[in-house]
């Protein structure tokens, strides 16, 4: 059973029926669909109330309907996805079991105590990961897609703990896990280097984190709506491409980093890097002809040493493996 503790004050918190109860601060937090709920705010798309109510839509839905009708559903219900692009970003939630396998091996090559995958979505890498932890643990800030990922391990009759909460606010005590995995999470995030604070924080001593992202300095389409140079434009130039070519800037609330911004927060938190190399994409199905020959070249190149430093500088995708310092 994982221990919280209040993502607010850092004090126990206490179950209390449907709810855990910090008595420092006199907080509640729901347990939703046996999900607990320790955010202190809404994302950045939907405030509290709207993104539970989204939730206990889909969570209605999902008791009649299997993983890849409620994930269909979900993207027929969100307005920020655009209808042209629903079917791909469908494809990739249910591929996302097999695609975060070679993550896992390069984070924790021999398996390991605990795994808490930050950033977990519909927990595909919680499903990967089955065999090499005995304890896994998701956290999202979205619930809508903590139920999506309760659906999946419910169909596979698999257990994991399942947390709602803020990536910069985490309701665990220190030293709690022995593996983090943050994929694509920090440029999700409002504060990166508060989100790499906190996974410095629940780490054990000797603990790895790998963390992956796209690149600010990529000049080429962006990996998910395929604007070029988007990390590089101003944020008003950007919106309005995105707004033309998509309808809605689906860029909004995105927090560009760099494989050198990554490392300087994470040494700031105490984490030393141990690798940084180029992420390898799959074959991009579903794109234009000249994004899936820009990923197949990538992808060859991703794997000869002298271009491999090239990519990690001003590529599109990177992955950061790092240690935290056992103190004297």
């Amino acid at each position: 059973m994982t221990a919280f503790i209040c993502p607010a004050c850092r004090s126990p918190v206490e179950r209390r029926g449907d709810a855990h109860t910090c008595a420092s601060c006199d907080r509640d937090y729901p347990v939703l669909f046996g999900i607990p709920d320790f955010r202190l705010r809404g994302d950045q798309y939907l405030s509290l109330d709207e993104e539970r109510a989204k939730a206990a839509r889909l969570h209605d839905y999902a008791e009649n309907h299997d993983l890849e009708a409620v994930v269909a559903f979900y993207y027929s219900i969100t307005d920020d996805v655009p209808a042209h692009l629903a079917p791909l970003f469908a494809d990739y939630v249910l591929k996302a079991p097999e695609r975060s396998k070679p993550a896992l091996n390069h984070l924790a090559p021999e398996g390991g105590r605990s795994l808490l995958d930050l950033g977990c979505g519909s927990g595909g890498a919680l499903v990967a990961a089955k065999s090499s932890f005995a304890k896994r643990t998701g956290v999202d800030v979205a619930l809508r897609w903590l139920v999506i990922a309760q659906k999946r391990l419910n169909e596979l009759g698999m257990q994991a703990d399942l947390v709602c909460a803020d990536a910069e606010a985490l309701p665990f005590a220190d030293g709690q896990f022995s593996h983090v995995l943050a994929g694509d999470l920090l440029e999700n995030t409002r504060s990166p280097s508060a989100t790499l604070g906190q996974a410095g924080r629940i780490l054990e001593a000797g603990g790895r984190l790998l963390a992956s992202s796209t690149n600010r300095r990529w000049i080429g389409p962006h990996p998910a709506t395929g604007v070029w140079a988007a990390g590089l434009l101003p944020a008003g130039l950007r919106s309005a491409v995105l707004k033309r070519r998509h309808g809605v800037d689906i860029l909004r609330a995105i927090s560009f980093v760099t494989p050198r911004s990554v490392r300087q927060m994470a040494e700031a938190a105490g984490l030393q890097q141990l690798d940084v190399r180029p992420l390898e994409v799959g074959r991009a199905e579903g794109r234009s002809t000249l994004t899936r020959s820009l990923a197949s070249v990538y992808s060859t190149l991703a794997k000869m040493p002298g271009f491999r430093t090239i990519l990690v500088v001003a590529g599109p995708l990177f992955q950061s493996l790092f240690v935290k310092e056992k103190t004297s």
